[in-house]
């Protein structure tokens, strides 16, 4: 039974690790080569007003999205610490564990799906 658990703990591990490393390397990509390059060439001196609106569009867009994922990088963050202290992938409602498939498609989910849809105000699959 031990054996199950550190099992489990080493698959969840390797999955969360994996979607932290994917999840840096989209941001330094979307960051350093896309917005680095392709924006600030196109838009180095605007011309009339509306170039800059969308200069600036284009530069809140980008921090909205960075942002957005700096919050799931601190999320993983979380999960990873949990996953330390044995307590990612239990449901924070009803404490039983959660499904690995559901952790492999949701990795920083904190409920079950039975209790994430009371929350949303849904009828339970099981």
């Amino acid at each position: 039974m031990a054996g199950d658990k550190k099992t489990r703990q080493e698959k969840l591990k390797k999955a969360l690790m994996d979607k932290k490393r994917k999840m840096w390397s989209e941001l330094r990509d979307e960051i350093f080569n896309k917005l680095g390059k392709e924006y600030n060439k196109q838009f180095d001196s605007p011309q009339d007003l509306e170039e800059q609106s969308l200069i600036d569009l284009i530069e809140d867009t980008g921090l909205a999205i960075a942002d957005m994922r700096r919050e799931e990088l601190t999320k993983m963050d979380e999960a990873i610490t949990k996953l330390e202290d044995g307590t990612y992938g239990v449901c924070e409602d009803c404490e039983s564990e959660i499904d690995e498939e559901r952790l492999k498609a949701v990795p920083l989910t904190t409920c079950c799906v039975n209790c994430q849809s009371k929350k949303e105000g849904k009828k339970p699959t099981l």
